[in-house]
């Protein structure tokens, strides 16, 4: 049985994606991606992003999916 994770992957100008952590806790997870998003020497175009998942794989084809634009007017 598969532990669900936040998985964390670099996301480079080129749409590639790259795992670099999974941890359990959301908060950890958060604190890890606010990190590696203000380090000094990222590149241009180069994004971070965490997805809960049951795996890597999973959770990078969740960031890879297409997703339909949002109405105009909804609200998080």
């Amino acid at each position: 049985m598969s532990v669900l994770a936040y998985h964390i992957f670099e996301i480079n100008a080129f749409k590639q994606l790259t795992l670099l952590e999974s941890v359990e806790d959301y908060r950890s997870a958060k604190t890890l991606v606010k990190q590696y998003r203000t380090k000094s020497h990222v590149p241009p175009g180069t994004t971070y992003r965490m997805m809960f998942a049951e795996n890597p794989q999973q959770a990078e084809r969740l960031l890879k999916e297409k997703r339909e634009p949002r109405p105009m007017g909804e609200h998080d």
